[in-house]
């Protein structure tokens, strides 16, 4: 039987400042508050007319990356749930990995054009959210809740099927204690050094 589990400590407005300041710098990467960001109303129209995700929710909940620009519609540090803020700037991040590994033409053209593709990053994407969710709480999230979020995206039924079994997939190895994705890997290497205590502790004090 596996042993029971404390839930970490809630991160700080200065750890999760600090943690992003560490992924932009690692990645060469730049926050920019969305809503100050004119050309984001263009973006909401293109991405809406494209079919990939509806305007109101683009400009008012969407984190966005957009090459090495990450466009935050919240302020750092401030909100009820801060730890998501951690996992958000993994999940960006990671597509910052995606862009550098497959190149700027096939992984924009991919995720604008091909829902198939799409689904493919945003769920290796969302892989981070179950790696960090198990690291924090020695608990596992629903591969299919993950799944479903890409409707959002536009994505079709067959897609999240697909998402939802590649996510399963990885649970094996996610329960192993395995980052099998980049931004992760990346994103452990601080949050076991600068707040290990955010990760959940097992019932009598054990790690």
């Amino acid at each position: 039987m596996a042993a029971d589990r404390q839930a970490g400590a809630d991160p700080t407005s200065e750890e999760v400042r600090a943690f992003w300041a560490f992924l932009t710098a690692h990645y060469g990467t730049t926050v920019v508050d969305k809503a100050d960001a004119a050309e984001m109303a263009l973006v909401a129209a293109f991405l809406d007319r494209l079919g990939v995700m509806d305007k109101a929710r683009f400009l008012a909940s969407s984190t966005t990356t957009l090459g090495r620009r990450i466009y935050i519609p919240f302020e750092l540090g401030r909100g009820q749930d801060l730890w998501h803020q951690m996992v958000l700037a993994v999940h960006e991040h990671q597509h910052v990995v995606q862009l550098d590994r497959d190149g700027w033409l096939a992984f924009t053209g991919g995720y604008l054009l091909r829902t198939a593709t799409r689904a493919r990053y945003e769920t290796e994407a969302y892989r981070t959210h179950l790696e960090l969710h198990f690291w924090r709480t020695g608990a596992m999230l629903s591969a299919r809740e993950l799944a479903a979020k890409l409707r959002a995206y536009g994505c079709s039924a067959e897609d999240v099927v697909v998402a939802e079994k590649v996510l399963r997939l990885s649970e094996p190895a996610v329960r192993q204690g395995a980052a099998l994705v980049p931004a992760t890997r990346v994103a452990l290497s601080w949050l076991s050094t600068r707040a290990p205590h955010l990760r959940a502790r097992a019932a009598g004090g054990g790690a």
